[in-house]
């Protein structure tokens, strides 16, 4: 069975992004602390989910609110090469208080190369996530979203889903961190006639750089048991930068290579900004 590039792009605008390593951790004990370790989870770099497969470890602070979007070209060569691109794939964070926050990630447009091209929406998530606490190396926590069959055309699995992952992220030196996940994925991916499902584990890990400059640049592999219905695994890997701007404002770039499947290889490129508003 081939892997059709709609279906394709509706993976990867499911896929979580996300993680970085903390490497300077900030003052500000939280409950979840160890006795007399600072707060890793302060500063914005800690805090962003977006561009990596991972996803961070740290939550959103109490009535913060962390808003992250950006645009995807995902281009497929070989058997039925195509295009497509997805924006604005806004994640909105917002921190409950306790180490806990909520994850709402409304709809993106998409548009999916042709004759004619296809224009259409995926699907919306919601979720939570907890940061279960830290020492002075490691963070840790986990997450999980709901998928909504809130999209359209090609771009929806026309039915719900659900993501579950541990997340940690562990300090080897002030500029040098490691990051991963360790996933469960379970989602719809079929039409409103013909229904089906397919589940996934997909572990990842990745390490990050602090650069003068307040650039950060990542490297992670990642690995997907399955992509879709009938469909066998892949080993993909990711790389890119991030610069922060100010304390609020973080901007991003990003490549991902999925690796070749049935003879069909996906790749991407894209670009981001987050912000946080609050504390």
């Amino acid at each position: 069975m081939r892997f059709a590039p709609a279906a394709l792009a509706v993976c990867l605008c499911c896929t979580p992004l996300a993680a970085r390593a903390q490497a300077t951790p900030a003052p500000s004990p939280s409950p979840a602390a160890a006795p007399g370790v600072s707060d890793p989870c302060t500063s914005l770099s800690s805090l962003v989910s977006r561009p990596t497969f991972s996803t961070a470890a740290c939550a959103v602070k109490r009535s913060d609110l962390l808003i992250e979007t950006g645009y995807t070209n995902l281009t497929t060569s070989g058997n039925g090469a195509a295009s497509s691109v997805t924006y604005p794939q806004a994640s909105l964070r917002v921190g409950l208080g306790h180490n806990l926050e909520f994850d709402f990630n409304p709809t993106s447009i998409a548009r999916l190369s042709g004759n004619p091209p296809i224009t259409g929406t995926t699907d919306s998530a919601i979720g939570v996530k907890y940061e279960f606490g830290y020492t002075s190396k490691l963070t840790y926590g986990v997450n999980a979203l709901y998928t909504l069959a809130t999209g359209s055309g090609p771009f929806t699995g026309n039915g719900d889903g659900i993501l579950a992952n541990v997340n940690a992220s562990l300090t080897l030196s002030p500029a040098l961190g490691l990051f991963g996940t360790a996933g469960y994925n379970e989602q719809s991916a079929g039409s409103v006639s013909v229904p089906a499902r397919y589940h996934a584990f997909q572990p990842s890990l990745g390490a990050t750089l602090s650069l003068p400059l307040s650039f950060d640049v990542f490297l992670e592999g990642f690995d997907q048991s399955s992509t879709g219905p009938g469909l066998g695994g892949r080993f993909g890997y990711d790389t890119g930068f991030q610069k922060d701007v100010g304390s609020r404002l973080q901007l991003d770039f990003n490549y991902f290579d999925y690796g070749v499947q049935n003879a069909v290889h996906p790749h991407a490129i894209g670009f981001g900004a987050s912000y946080l508003f609050g504390s």
